[in-house]
């Protein structure tokens, strides 16, 4: 007997009355996207009567959750009884040691640590954690890309630099590929706030991405996942390529350099696919090309302020 190509497991986590609290840990820890939330009182069929605990009306009957390419679902079931996750982990592959380090570490707090991060003979990052939930992580550092690194030194202060690369008004006037203008941008500046804009190409189509900002370290350095998006800040495919990765890891860093401000830009791949990987690592070449139209706008508008 053999399965269908459209059979799949998923695991289905019960928080006996923590969903909403666990959602939200997830969504700051994992950058988890909430892909449908429906409470109890919104159910097209009515609870019977005496399954529910008192005040479980506003809680959560059943929740989907993206966390990079896979799916989880959850829910606080119908017990106010603490949630019990024995028998298994969730493994979550991360693509460098900074990220296995953060997110380990933020899984762990509240948490018990069951084997602290470590080299072993199958990963350089590899640890064992129980988080706040009860819900058990096996945290591993993947086969990574090869990082792609860009830098341009500019002849302005450090402080002009990072306010053109921090504030929405000038974000508009110099961010976009050689070409493009970018024509929305909303700017929530600050760990777990985003940056959703749309670039207009030249010949008129629209293009969204999104930024999530992770560290902020004014005035040196700035971590954050780069995606493309729908206009409600939905993450979506490259409109081009279907194996380019879901989400990047932007790394910022601006240094002075004899009155000049020298920044870099250093991207990996997020949790990718061997294939995303593949494509990630195929596409240096023309992400300089990309990146030096970039930068040349940013250069021409610091000469102009």
């Amino acid at each position: 007997m053999s399965t269908s190509k459209s059979n799949f497991i998923q695991p289905y986590l019960f928080f006996n009355g923590r969903c909403d609290e666990a959602i939200e840990f997830y969504r700051k820890t994992l950058g988890a996207e909430v892909e449908m939330l429906m409470r109890y009182k919104d159910s097209p069929e009515p609870t019977p009567p005496g399954m529910l605990p008192p005040g479980f009306e506003n809680k959560v009957m059943h929740s989907s959750l993206r966390i990079g390419s896979t799916v989880i679902m959850a829910s606080d079931g119908c017990s106010t009884g603490k949630g019990k996750f024995e028998g298994f982990s969730l493994s979550l592959s991360l693509s460098c040691e900074a990220e296995v380090d953060r997110v380990f570490n933020a899984l762990a707090e509240g948490g018990e640590v069951g084997m602290p991060v470590n080299k072993t003979f199958w990963s350089p990052r590899f640890g064992m954690v129980t988080d706040r939930f009860g819900v058990g992580w096996m945290v591993t550092m993947a086969p990574s890309a090869k990082p792609f690194v860009i830098s341009r030194t500019f002849k302005a202060s450090k402080d002009q630099v990072w306010k053109a690369w921090t504030e929405r008004e000038q974000l508009m006037k110099w961010f976009s590929p050689k070409g493009f203008s970018m024509t929305t941008a909303k700017l929530d500046f600050r760990p777990g706030g985003t940056f959703l804009y749309a670039l207009q190409s030249p010949d008129g189509k629209e293009m969204w991405g999104k930024f999530t900002y992770r560290v902020i370290d004014e005035p040196a350095k700035i971590v954050l996942v780069n995606s493309f998006s729908d206009a409600n800040g939905g993450i979506t495919r490259h409109p081009f390529s279907t194996t380019w990765p879901l989400e990047m890891l932007s790394t910022t860093t601006l240094t002075e350099e004899g009155g000049q401000t020298k920044v870099t830009i250093e991207w990996t791949p997020l949790n990718p696919t061997e294939d995303e990987r593949k494509t990630f690592d195929a596409a240096h070449d023309g992400m300089i090309q990309g990146w030096t139209g970039t930068l040349d706008q940013l250069t021409e508008y610091l000469a102009k302020a």
